[in-house]
């Protein structure tokens, strides 16, 4: 007589797979009920004022500069050239430059300003102002400026533009040490040290 040989049908293998998945899903369910919570709390803080400033020129504010034509390599002219922060503005710091560009299209020339004995000029080329400027306050930066005697006969009858750059950072949290790289170590460590930590 012979022995016949059943199979599991599909069915009871769909039937075991299931129990073990709804096992496991316990298991699982099981694993994760520990006790816990979840807290959550939220507050509002308020920013500083802006940084705003502006350039001025003869004491009042412009939007672009007047100079005298033509000049000539090596030559003075008396310009009045300051910086100005109105109300409502965080403490900052400052540092500026002039910069020759020609209608000819030759390349940028630094040009030399005379500051008053508040801004020393960085090997970065950028005059740096010893001191703060906060709000409603008005700075002198330029007393003139001298055309430089490098320019040759390629620059004249050209149009030369004259572009004076100030920048204003916060002085709060270290700023410039991030931001202004290259400014002068001494006025750094003046104007914007870094903390001390104590062992």
């Amino acid at each position: 007589m012979k022995k016949v040989k059943r199979g599991i049908s599909g069915s009871t293998v769909a039937i075991i797979t299931l129990t073990i998945l709804l096992l496991v899903s316990i298991g699982i369910g099981v694993a994760l009920a520990y006790f816990s919570n979840t807290a959550n709390v939220t507050g509002q803080v308020t920013l500083a004022d802006p940084i705003n400033i502006s350039i001025t020129q003869g004491g009042a504010s412009v939007s672009s500069l007047e100079f005298a034509e033509n000049v000539l390599p090596g030559q003075i002219f008396t310009q009045s050239i300051g910086v100005s922060a109105p109300q409502d503005t965080s403490t900052a710091l400052v540092r500026a430059k002039v910069i020759l560009t020609s209608s000819k299209g030759t390349d940028a020339t630094v040009a030399e300003a005379s500051t008053t004995a508040s801004w020393k000029k960085g090997t970065d080329d950028y005059y740096y102002y010893y001191g703060t400027l906060n709000e409603n306050q008005n700075i002198d930066f330029i007393s003139a400026i001298t055309i430089p005697t490098s320019l040759g006969n390629e620059y004249a009858n050209s149009t030369m533009t004259v572009q004076v750059i100030v920048e204003a950072i916060q002085q709060a949290n270290n700023a410039v040490n991030t931001v202004w790289t290259t400014a002068p170590t001494d006025w750094i460590n003046e104007y914007s040290p870094l903390p001390t930590t104590s062992e």
